[in-house]
C-alpha cells in the first residue's frame, strides 16, 4: 500500500510538472499571438440613453453605426452645419471593434474573452 502510495504521489508530482510546462507554453504561445495582431486593442461601446438623457438630446441621433461594419461610428453634430455655411459636419471613427447600445454583456465578453488571461 505504502509502494502505491508512494508512486501515485511521485506520478501526481509529475502531472503538475507536466502542467505548469504546459501552462507557461499556453501563455508564450497567447503572448505571442497577441504580439503578431499587435499588443493594443481599442473598442467601443455606446451605452444606451438614460431616460433624462432623452429628454434633453432626442436619443442617440448624432451617432451612427454603419449596418456593415462592426469597426466604424460616425458622429455628426448637427448644430454646427450652420457654423460651417451648410456643410455636413461628420466625424469617422474606426476601432477594433464597436458595440452599439443594444449589445448585451455577453456579447462583449464573448469578443474579448480570448484578449483576457487569468
Amino acid at each position: 500500500l505504502r509502494a502505491q502510495a508512494t508512486a501515485q504521489e511521485l506520478r501526481l508530482q509529475q502531472q503538475e510538472e507536466k502542467l505548469h510546462r504546459l501552462e507557461m507554453e499556453r501563455r508564450r504561445l497567447h503572448n505571442t499571438i497577441q504580439e503578431l495582431k499587435g499588443n493594443i486593442r481599442v473598442f467601443c461601446r455606446v451605452r444606451p440613453v438614460l431616460p433624462e438623457e432623452e429628454e434633453r438630446q432626442k436619443g442617440l441621433e448624432h451617432l451612427h453605426f454603419p449596418p456593415n461594419d462592426n469597426k466604424a461610428l460616425v458622429l455628426s453634430k448637427p448644430e454646427e452645419v450652420r457654423h460651417f455655411g451648410g456643410r455636413d459636419v461628420r466625424y469617422d471613427f474606426s476601432f477594433d471593434r464597436v458595440f452599439p447600445p443594444g449589445t448585451s454583456q455577453q456579447e462583449v465578453f464573448e469578443e474579448i474573452a480570448l484578449l483576457v488571461q487569468v
